[in-house]
């Protein structure tokens, strides 16, 4: 490693380094960002499901069987 490299390294890592500490030094922003990206992911994580896969599914679980998420049927 010549001295340019170890140069540019070293200013990589202040700059990394500065702009952590400006992050958080706003721990608003932390909770912003998080509420945000836990809005949008919501409706990805809360699918509900039809009323007859869910009467399938009741069915399949009535007769012990295992569902299948992915296939939306019972095994």
């Amino acid at each position: 490693m010549n001295w340019l490299e170890i140069v540019a390294v070293v200013v990589l890592l202040v700059g990394v380094g500065a702009g952590g500490y400006l992050v958080a030094q706003r721990p608003v922003f932390w909770v912003g960002l998080g509420i945000a990206v836990f809005n949008r992911l919501l409706p990805l994580l809360a699918k509900r499901m039809t009323a007859e896969e869910e009467a399938a599914f009741q069915d399949c679980v009535r007769r012990a069987g295992e569902w299948d998420h992915f296939r939306k049927r019972c095994k």
